[in-house]
């Protein structure tokens, strides 16, 4: 070989080795690189961890009792405690001893099979719950009975990693502070087990009216299930009775008048999957187990409480209600919000005004409130125990949508009470302002936009038959839409609303259902989504009854104080609110609650539909809501409502100050002595009226791009002199508009014409002067016919310009007497009749015979 080629091969050698060098050293750094990360992370996890671990309250698990019983109250909108968050009748705290075994092994299957083995932290549940969430993009729990425990004594309830790391640390102390069995026992007395059951007493108790001690493996397996998810497994449903279907459910008790408690078939399985759990783990036998699958768990059912929670009252109910759904929104679990509710030491400021609470419940107690139209006290009680007719209001502060007080019915106390501020019911003419009048204001109308109130036919399974009639069968023609809101006309809102969607029916109903939504009602049905009735009948709210409060479920006062309350608050909708914030017991802030806003319309649309409204109130149906003397400085906007056959009756008012609704009716529906409107309007003004009695005069805020001028309100346009000559009186009016909006053209329905007085026809050219007399009629943009009507005559008929014209030869004529005044300038007596005239001095050539004269008479 020569040296050349010798060299070239140890250069080669070289190379090579020096390229794995490189390489092991490279990979080398690597690995340094990543340990050292690894440790740089780690250390700097560790760090977080400490610290969050070192900002963690220390506990002491001796006082664990003492934490079970931390109510939660609620307060005023002055801060004093109006109400403690009660809790006794659903927790019971049971010694371990007394509970079964197997209640025990049921819970410890299905929550923490290895509960007796670990130290607080189930380690190999933790890597095989990340393990399953990596693998399949769930989310499965690790939590060990320690963990639970301590979330629900010492931490809130919010998903962060800070509060996993707490509850991990607490679980382990827990189980150096206290026995397995301390700890078992604490948690069974406080798991939230639905139907407002805390505790496995309380739950015993709830779904099968015994003692803990007497469950059976079957009954303490459908308990134990019931953990996962409270709201989806619990064994029972409160349904309202025309919910039922008994080809579906399964009844086990159906005692109260409005709800029926049936069972839940969801619970099946979750208790069979925690009986399989036990038998796997040997906690019972194949024989036992085998019973408890055949037992008839239906049967063993027997609950003893109809509703989840027990209210104390009306607001408190609704207050309730309200701090669940936020902490719902907030990201807890039902029975993570439950249990903070009710034992977390809570302080929930509500909105509550006591003063006003004081005085609607004091005027609901007066049977003066609710009298017929003689003065007689209006009270029966029905075979529920309930007094008859009942009643709701609701007060809100317009601006903040603070519910300053509520009542849900009159007559109710020591029980369960059903809060009839918060169920639909049919709205009547009460619904125009939001569903007919917002709109049409807002899309171009005006105060002084003119409709022809007269027959209509709107009916569209019967086209000829009349649809809708006005109250009493009366029309009364032309008239502007602020005289339509005042006389409540029915076909003054259905011949608008129709307009306003230029004929087309299903753009009416949308315009309808946008406006009302916006306006806070929840309750439209829309017909893509329509309500299904038990019968398979299928029903919504695409109809033209509801521009008149005929819908398929109602609305509810809640809803109707705060739809109106768009209008009271400049066209801004507010969401009503019970409480303004939450805090726990050291004063630490958990949660704030301000109203959602939106804006519905301008706020000059929402000050001329206040103006009209006042106008409902100073003239129209709502005059029972005006205040008296002493109070008439403050101004009253409102809408009055009855349905069909009295059997709902409204007034839904405002001032500058409060909005309120107040709905009169019977709970099954049914007809209410005459005069419903008026009821509900006087209950309105008495309460109102006493809670402004210490307010100062203040009027609603008027928009700088309102103004006004005087109109014909019998065309909507600028008048002439002979609007002012309309023989009812003037038809001259001053309006409100949006500047701009303001008409520009005069008035073309008012006109002046002569008419042959004995017939009331238009004269002509051939009537006979003395018979002619100069008048203002009105001139109907489209004529109106009564024969096409059944005869019906609106009531500005009389005063509409004649059709006919007087005809001498058909109508016959007259001649005035002798000596008749209105005989003046057509034939002067200068004495040539008289007999004893000369013939000559007669200026005509011939003398007049007695025949000529009579038949001038009579022509």
């Amino acid at each position: 070989m020569s040296q050349k080629k010798q060299s070239e091969k140890t250069t080669n050698r070289t190379t090579k080795k020096s390229k794995k060098v490189n390489k092991k050293k490279v990979f080398l750094i690597f690995i340094t690189v990543m340990v050292l990360l690894g440790f740089i992370v780690g250390g700097a996890a560790v760090g977080i961890v400490v610290g969050i671990i070192k900002d963690a309250d220390p506990i002491d698990a001796a006082n664990i009792y003492d934490l079970l019983d931390e109510s939660s109250f609620i307060l005023d909108s002055e801060g004093q405690v109006l109400e403690k968050v009660q809790t006794t009748d659903y927790r019971s705290i049971t010694d371990y001893s007394k509970m079964p075994p197997h209640l025990i092994d049921a819970f410890v299957a299905i929550e923490d099979e290895r509960f007796w083995d670990h130290n607080g932290l189930d380690i190999k549940r933790i890597f095989g719950a990340a393990w399953t969430n990596l693998r399949t993009g769930s989310r499965q729990g690790a939590s060990t009975i320690n963990q639970q425990l301590a979330k629900n004594l010492y931490l809130t309830h919010e998903q962060t990693f800070t509060r996993k790391i707490q509850d991990m640390y607490y679980g382990i102390q827990l189980d150096r502070q206290l026995s397995k069995e301390q700890i078992l026992e604490a948690y069974l007395n406080t798991i939230y087990l639905g139907s407002s059951a805390y505790g496995v007493q309380a739950a015993s108790q709830v779904y099968f009216s015994k003692d803990v001690s007497e469950l059976t493996i079957a009954e303490s397996a459908l308990i134990a299930g019931v953990t996962r998810n409270p709201s989806r497994y619990s064994p029972i449903r409160t349904l309202e009775k025309h919910q039922v279907d008994a080809d579906v459910h399964h009844v086990l008790n159906d005692s109260d008048s409005i709800y029926t408690i049936v069972f839940n078939e969801n619970t099946i399985p979750r208790q069979r999957l925690v009986l399989s759990i036990m038998r796997r783990l040997e906690m019972i036998t194949e024989s036992e187990y085998q019973a408890a699958l055949q037992e008839d768990i239906k049967s063993s059912l027997k609950p003893n409480r109809l509703t989840a929670d027990i209210f104390t009252s009306y607001f408190g109910d609704l207050v309730k209600e309200d701090v669940i759904k936020a902490f719902l929104q907030q990201g807890y679990s039902r029975e993570e919000a439950n249990n903070t509710l009710y034992s977390g030491g809570l302080r929930i400021y509500s909105t509550m005004d006591t003063k006003f609470q004081r005085i609607l419940d004091e005027e609901f107690e007066k049977q003066s409130n609710f009298t017929d139209l003689q003065g007689r006290p209006l009270l029966t009680v029905g075979e529920d125990g309930n007094v008859q007719p009942q009643s709701a209001m609701v007060i809100m502060e317009p601006t903040t949508g603070e519910i300053k007080a509520l009542i849900g019915g009159r007559g109710i106390s020591g029980r369960k009470i059903y809060n009839r501020a918060l169920n639909p019911r049919q709205p009547g003419s009460s619904i125009k302002p939001i569903a007919v009048y917002t709109p049409a204001l807002d899309l171009g109308f005006t105060a002084a936009t003119v409709i022809d109130d007269i027959p209509v036919y709107f009916d569209r399974n019967n086209p000829t038959r009349r649809y809708p009639n006005n109250h009493n069968n009366r029309y009364n023609g032309l008239i502007t839409i602020r005289e339509a809101i005042r006389d409540s006309s029915n076909v003054g809102a259905m011949v608008t609303i129709h307009q306003l969607a230029n004929g087309n029916d299903n753009q009416a109903f949308n315009i309808m259902f946008e406006y009302m939504e916006k306006m806070g009602i929840s309750t439209v049905v829309r017909p893509e989504n329509p309500y299904i009735a038990p019968d398979g009948k299928r029903y919504s709210d695409a109809t033209f009854s509801t521009a008149l409060g005929g819908m398929t479920h109602g609305v509810s006062p809640l809803e109707m104080t705060a739809a109106f309350n768009s209008l009271a608050n400049e066209g801004i909708y507010t969401e009503p609110i019970t409480f303004t914030k939450i805090t726990d017991r050291r004063g630490n802030l958990i949660l704030e609650n301000n109203s959602e806003k939106h804006r519905v319309v301008s706020p000059e649309t929402a000050y001329i539909l206040t103006d009209m409204l006042r106008t409902a109130v100073t003239s129209g149906t709502g005059s029972s809501a005006k205040f008296d003397q002493s109070n008439s400085r403050i101004p009253v906007a409102g809408k009055t409502g009855t349905t069909t056959n009295n059997k709902d009756a409204w007034f839904v008012g405002y001032t500058p100050y409060y909005v309120a609704a107040t709905w009169v009716g019977y709970d099954t529906p049914d007809k209410l002595p005459g005069g419903g409107g008026r009821m509900a309007g006087t209950v309105w003004k008495n309460v109102m009226q006493r809670i402004h009695e210490e307010l100062s005069s203040k009027n609603f805020e008027e928009p700088s791009d309102i103004v006004r001028r005087n109109v014909c309100n019998v065309s909507g346009k600028l008048p002439t002199e002979y609007c002012s000559l309309d023989p009812r009186g003037s038809r001259v009016r001053s309006e409100v508009f949006v500047r701009g909006t303001e008409p520009k053209d005069y008035c073309d329905v008012h006109v002046k014409a002569d008419i042959h007085v004995p017939t009331g026809k238009l004269a002509t050219e051939h009537t006979p002067p003395w018979e002619v007399e100069s008048r203002v009629f009105i001139k109907r943009p489209v004529p109106y016919y009564p024969e096409a009507h059944g005869g019906i005559v609106p009531a500005d008929y009389a005063y509409t310009l004649p059709k006919s014209h007087y005809d001498p030869l058909e109508d016959g004529g007259s001649f005035p007497p002798f000596g008749d005044d209105s005989t003046d300038g057509l034939i002067e007596d200068d004495g040539w009749l008289d007999d004893d005239l000369d013939p000559g001095t007669d200026p005509y050539e011939e003398p007049i015979d007695d025949t000529i004269i009579d038949s001038m008479r009579n022509n």
